[in-house]
């Protein structure tokens, strides 16, 4: 809800509510829901906490807009013009954003001298307590000017007592949880690399006593995000938009920069706050036809056989798959052009006859009579020098002329800034989906970008045109083929970012499978993104990239805090070990609503970490807890659940052991994890972690 009364502006959510002082350009309070109607000038008089810069205006701070005008000088000082309430969103031109029903606030401000216009867009919907924000830059004037930075947010917060909290890793180490006390100066994280990146994701957040604000952005390329420490101003500001390395875009007279779309969330604690952006990714950031629907049990075939396999080898797997009752089967890497290794064919989108047994589409359709549904893996922004496709047109790659480019994974990248190379791309992997009539496509990214260049593309502005051409592309075949559940990949988690997420409704969280590795890496991820769209599999042991080796029924637990998959060859596993398969995905399909769109928190204890996902009606839950090391002469760990209704009565099982106890004991009672340092486990097993699972139900009329 948008009130204006003269220059005063109140949005107000669910549990939130924002003020702005439109003409002075101030935020006068953002937080806790305000119930009462008083007036909030009695804010006004404090430091100002602005909206946007005022640069060479004795605003020293970081600023959300850095712009040359055509006098060479860098001076602005924007007026406020106007404030309007529309009763919908508009979309950003090229560039994804949320959607939904709800109202916008647009503001107007002006650089009189030059008539160069600076818009920022508020927007609320009705069932969410996030908020939506963007920024847009007009050129009024009659001459160019140059864009350094304009960044899609900025939030003045007061106060300079904040824990800055990011998620920060690296290939196969994605989103671990990272605090730091605020200090006086300037904090930024961000990626340089042309992805939002494994290193340092857009997600990030700000605590103190009042409370957590948290701050993301729908883009996929380079971003920023910067926290400045004013302690004579007693205030923090906090900045988030693309990453100003290298950019300088250029505006003609009556030309626009769109920025894209930041997502900002109040809430009182970590739980309410991670509660909230879950809700507002699966309503206005995920769509189309899987948004709501229940995501099938996937095989594989990637760390079972890599580039080495044939038909027969395939439909074993597959046969194996469908008798422990998996729905979808996978073809991953290397069914394409002279695809036995990484080090070429990528670009050459045509079938490998010999490896698929004469082409994709009979390999299909013989695993479609099996009665499983087939997808299939691409690499589509990519180029090897050792392919068709490069030896044809190399002047697709992204290279600079005249220089030997950087190699990483024995590849190169597309030039996707070029339209040329769009519609290659759209054409061939379009093809690719209609001949084997795929009901799945990972699309995978495996390098960061070097060598950025493209003929005709000022340098300055070539990091963000590759990303306005990979939205086209993605949109369009999205749009052209809405049945299929699209997963996003970039070497795993490396673009699990909210401008993804509005094309691809699940992503690969992270390249490593290891269980211990994977409840760090879910755990961080879950902070801002919800369940639903995290690919989570079952390898192999020992594992791929840590080898590490845990119970099959520990990979299993920490995999039902995502999407289920299994990544190994059934056909090397022990009868056994396809028996405790099958019964995991009887009991996935069983847990399955709650599991994947239920209401899921973290939980602790000490030396304990894990998740309980709750049903939107509190009736069913699903609780693992994962002993992380056994250490001798610990006393028993305990933990205590989440999400359960205080009052109702749950039967409790685990370890074909039942229990009845309240909610409220459940939730605020210390509940002893008595035999998960089991001996025999960690024995028998190097690196593990020691898991288990509980099944809380309500007791009936209880």
């Amino acid at each position: 809800m948008i009130k204006k009364k003269g220059h005063l502006i109140r949005i107000d959510t669910a549990n939130t509510t924002l003020v702005i002082r439109a003409d002075t350009a101030e935020y006068l309070y953002y937080g806790r829901k305000i119930s009462s109607a008083g007036d909030f000038s009695v804010c006004e008089g404090a430091s100002p906490r602005r909206l946007l810069s005022r640069p060479q205006r004795a605003d020293y701070g970081e600023p959300n807009l850095i712009l040359c005008n055509a006098d060479g000088g860098f001076t602005y000082d924007f007026t406020f013009s106007r404030a309007r309430i529309a009763a919908e969103k508009n979309e950003i031109p090229g560039l994804p954003s949320s959607y939904g029903e709800g109202k916008t606030l647009e503001l107007k401000y002006v650089d009189l001298p030059t008539k160069v216009c600076l818009y920022i867009y508020y927007t609320v919907y009705d069932d969410s307590d996030a908020i939506a924000v963007s920024s847009k830059i007009v050129n009024g004037s009659k001459k160019e000017i140059r864009l350094r930075r304009l960044m899609s947010l900025q939030m003045d917060l007061p106060g300079t007592d904040y824990k800055i909290v990011t998620f920060e890793g690296s290939w196969a180490r994605e989103r671990r949880k990272t605090v730091r006390e605020l200090e006086s100066g300037v904090f930024s994280t961000d990626s340089k690399r042309g992805m939002s990146s494994h290193q340092s994701n857009p997600f990030v957040m700000a605590e103190n006593e009042r409370g957590v604000y948290a701050f993301n952005l729908v883009y996929s390329g380079n971003h920023k995000e910067i926290f400045e420490c004013d302690r004579p101003g007693g205030k923090t500001r906090f900045l988030t938009g693309i990453n100003d390395y290298m950019f300088d875009w250029a505006l003609a007279p009556s030309e626009e920069f769109c920025a894209p779309e930041a997502v900002m969330c109040f809430a009182p604690d970590e739980d309410s706050l991670s509660a909230r952006m879950h809700a507002f990714v699966s309503e206005h950031i995920v769509r189309g036809k899987w948004k709501k629907r229940e995501r099938p049990v996937l095989f594989n075939n990637w760390e079972g056989t890599y580039f080495d396999f044939n038909e027969e080898k395939i439909l074993s797997i597959a046969a194996a798959a469908k008798r422990a009752g998996a729905e979808l089967f996978v073809l991953d890497d290397g069914w394409f052009g002279r695809r036995d290794s990484d080090t070429c064919s990528l670009g050459d989108w045509y079938d490998n006859v010999e490896k698929t047994g004469g082409g994709l589409k009979n390999l299909a359709d013989k695993i479609r009579a099996m009665g499983l549904s087939f997808g299939i893996w691409v690499e589509p922004e990519m180029i090897s020098e050792d392919s068709d496709l490069y030896r044809s047109h190399p002047n697709f790659a992204m290279k600079i002329p005249g220089r030997t480019p950087e190699r990483m994974r024995h590849q190169l990248m597309l030039n996707m800034a070029d339209e040329r190379v769009q519609n290659y791309v759209v054409r061939t992997i379009s093809d690719v989906i209609a001949r084997s009539g795929a009901e799945y496509v990972k699309w995978d990214f495996n390098r960061s970008m070097t060598d950025c260049y493209g003929k005709g593309i000022a340098p300055g502005e070539y990091f963000h045109r590759y990303m306005l051409g990979y939205y086209r592309v993605v949109s369009r075949i999205v749009k052209k083929f809405p049945f299929v559940l699209f997963e996003g990949c970039a070497g795993g988690g490396g673009r699990l970012d909210l401008g993804n997420l509005c094309y691809f409704p699940q992503y690969w969280t992270s390249d490593d499978t290891d269980a211990r590795e994977r409840v760090s890496i879910q755990e961080g991820t879950s902070y801002g993104y919800p369940q639903t769209v995290m690919g989570a599999h079952v390898s192999a042991c020992p594992n791929h990239q840590t080898g590490n080796t845990n119970p099959l029924s520990a990979r299993f637990n920490v995999a039902c805090g995502g999407v289920l998959g299994y990544e190994l060859d059934p056909t090397k596993l022990s009868e056994s070990e396809l028996s405790e398969i099958s019964g995991q995905i009887a009991f996935y399909k069983e847990y399955r609503k709650v599991l994947q769109f239920g209401d899921q928190y973290r939980l602790y204890g000490k030396n304990v970490v894990g998740f309980i996902t709750v049903s939107k009606d509190k009736s069913t839950a699903v609780a693992v807890v994962n002993l992380m090391e056994r250490r001798p002469c610990d006393p028993v760990p305990t933990v205590r659940f989440k999400g359960l209704n205080p009052s109702a009565a749950y039967e409790v099982s685990a370890c074909g052991k039942t229990q009845v106890a309240g909610g409220d004991l459940l939730m605020y009672g210390d509940i002893p994890l008595e035999g998960l340092a089991d001996s025999k486990v960690a024995d028998a097993n190097s690196g593990c972690i020691m898991s288990r699972m509980y099944i809380i139900k309500k007791v009936k009329n209880g």
